[in-house]
């Protein structure tokens, strides 16, 4: 499967869990949005940087442009709870024509298409 990677299972992927492995075992060709990017490097310690760099840059970093602003702006009027990175990366894999893996499937209607709900992460209580 060529796909585009969520944020969530690539935070999961790095933080040792084997269902985020398996997922992207599955993945022939993988991609991450440079928000991806982005928020995985944010959320990584400065002593694994370039570690983390390392593994990031075995993936193909698809950067922003006006038809992925423009299909962002599409999912989030049709869902308006939805965030704009989450609505980036999803329209990264839209107008490229990947699967969007994630495992968050809030957001996810039966219409939509190519999308993959590799696993469901429980919601933190509060």
């Amino acid at each position: 499967m060529n796909a585009l990677i969520d944020t969530g299972l690539l935070l999961d992927y790095l933080n040792g869990d084997v269902r985020a492995a398996d997922a992207l075992a599955r993945c022939k060709l993988r991609s991450i949005s440079a928000v991806t990017w982005l928020e995985v490097m944010s959320n990584c310690p400065r002593a694994l940087h370039e570690p983390t760099r390392g593994f990031l840059r075995s993936f193909e970093r698809l950067s922003a442009s006006e038809s992925i602003a423009d299909e962002a702006l599409r999912l989030m009027l049709e869902r308006p709870s939805l965030s704009i990175s989450r609505a980036m990366t999803w329209a990264s894999a839209n107008i490229n024509q990947l699967s969007f893996i994630t495992t968050d499937g809030r957001h996810i209607t039966p219409n939509d298409k190519n999308v993959v709900v590799a696993y469901v992460v429980a919601p933190t209580p509060v």
